[in-house]
């Protein structure tokens, strides 16, 4: 009897569960970010890049076949938006996370939902009430703020990074746009796309190609690691969403800026000054806000139930493989 009621005591709700599900997650992608700035210093960010995209390509494309689905679609325009887009968002933070600290990412990529609710308009055609220019203004702010040490040293890492998040933002809205095609075929759509635009980037933009890191066991492991965790995280995140509330599970997700400036402490040392912390605050609440929010706006409510129902059909594949 004591023992039944002991362990009644650390049963969890499903969006509980949802929700140490997503902060596990926070925690992967954070350690692919460390390892990623760290192999930066050693490794051409291309390279990482490249295979990180390649391991996505294989899981998919395997997922796909296993299913019967033919991957390979060629003619829907929204399609190969989200994945040129998402390639180009890709690039942009591989390259980002080798220049700049890692929880500085962490918290610009957080601005995805604030740039979704400033764009929807012109891409859905669907209205932004006062609220949430409100929560845009404030995230904006937070932005600049984060980025002013960029911005004075007039580092084109910092416009990279907003450009990372504001590509997601038109990524998550293609998807929504999506919604009666397969997932598995967008999720091989893409990570093939960005598979193919990172090696030739490699062979436009690089006359020597370093191949030194491919007898480092130690970078290979790293690399090897970095797929891990990415997928480890892509995993997670989606068995948190299909089993967790979508508004609290998204929240959680700002776990991951926490995660990512412990490693920025304890590994490289670095040093937050008043207004980056200013700003990470001025993201993190204006972006939650966004989601605690009783009254989503009709945007906001499509593109997750959305995302919930494709991250279900994800789950579901990967659990059978």
């Amino acid at each position: 009897m004591a023992n039944n009621s002991i362990a009644s005591q650390f049963q969890f709700s499903s969006n509980s569960k949802g929700i140490l599900w997503m902060i596990f997650g926070g925690f992967a992608f954070a350690t692919m970010g460390a390892l990623t700035h760290e192999l930066g210093k050693h490794c051409d960010w291309l390279i990482i890049a490249f295979f990180r995209m390649l391991i996505s390509f294989v899981i998919a494309f395997a997922l796909a076949l296993r299913a019967g689905i033919n991957p390979f679609v060629l003619t829907n325009k929204t399609l190969w938006l989200r994945s040129f887009v998402g390639s180009s968002a890709m690039l942009a933070t591989f390259y980002a996370l080798t220049k700049l600290p890692i929880s500085e990412i962490a918290i610009i990529t957080e601005t995805r939902p604030i740039w979704v609710a400033m764009v929807a308009g012109y891409i859905l055609g669907e209205t932004t009430g006062k609220r949430i220019w409100l929560s845009i203004i404030f995230g904006m702010v937070g932005v600049i703020l984060v980025e002013h040490p960029r911005i004075l040293e007039q580092d084109f890492a910092g416009l990279v990074a907003v450009y990372a998040a504001f590509g997601g933002a038109v990524v998550m809205i293609c998807l929504r746009k999506l919604k009666d095609l397969d997932p598995r075929v967008i999720v091989t759509h893409f990570s093939g796309t960005a598979t193919i635009i990172t090696l030739l980037t490699i062979l436009s933009v690089r006359s020597e190609f370093d191949v030194s890191v491919f007898a480092n066991s130690t970078l290979l492991i790293m690399l090897l690691g970095v797929g891990i965790f990415g997928t480890i995280g892509q995993l997670a995140m989606t068995k948190a969403f299909s089993i967790g509330e979508a508004p609290s599970v998204a929240s959680a997700s700002f776990i991951k800026v926490g995660f990512s400036a412990g490693y920025d402490l304890l590994i490289w040392n670095y040093v937050f000054n008043a207004p980056t912390i200013i700003g990470m605050a001025l993201i993190l609440l204006s972006t939650g806000w966004l989601f605690s929010r009783k009254k989503f706006s009709k945007v906001q409510v499509k593109t997750v139930n959305h995302e919930l129902s494709t991250n279900k059909k994800l789950l579901t594949e990967k659990q059978r493989v």
